[in-house]
């Protein structure tokens, strides 16, 4: 009997299950259908929120509400910042007193002053992370 296909399997198997560990699926909500992209941070702690994330991902804005697989997610705990880029500049969109013009949304319970670490961070279990977008 060739036990190497069923050696093959067992590793593909590992390697898919410690994939699936530093991903977490994140729904967005308030998505404005088929405009523009929506842009990802996820944070690892307190000092680098806001300033340098974990991992970055952006991707086409689709339905409402998207499903997405967000990969190469470390520790037990992220904090995630979202915004629609809906001009495509790369860069979320303020009025002149510096209010998001673009929709934005965060993790956890932003908060009216926008997110921070303590009020954003969500434990990585493999629930879904809800992040509902302003406007």
């Amino acid at each position: 009997m060739n036990r190497f296909p069923l050696a093959l399997s067992a590793i593909l198997l590992l390697c898919t299950a410690a994939h699936a560990q530093d991903c977490a699926t994140v729904e967005v909500h308030n998505v404005r259908p088929q405009q523009g992209q929506l842009m990802l941070a996820a944070y690892a702690d307190a000092e680098t929120f806001g300033k340098n994330p974990l991992k970055m991902m952006r991707v086409p804005a689709g339905d409402a509400t998207m499903t997405v697989q967000f990969c190469g997610l470390t520790g037990s705990a992220v904090a995630l910042m979202l915004y629609q880029d809906l001009d495509g500049d790369g860069k979320m969109g303020r009025n002149a007193v510096g209010i998001p013009s673009e929709p934005w949304g965060g993790s956890g319970t932003p908060g009216m002053f926008g997110p921070r670490w303590e009020t954003g961070r969500v434990a990585l279990d493999g629930k879904p992370i809800v992040v509902r977008l302003s406007m």
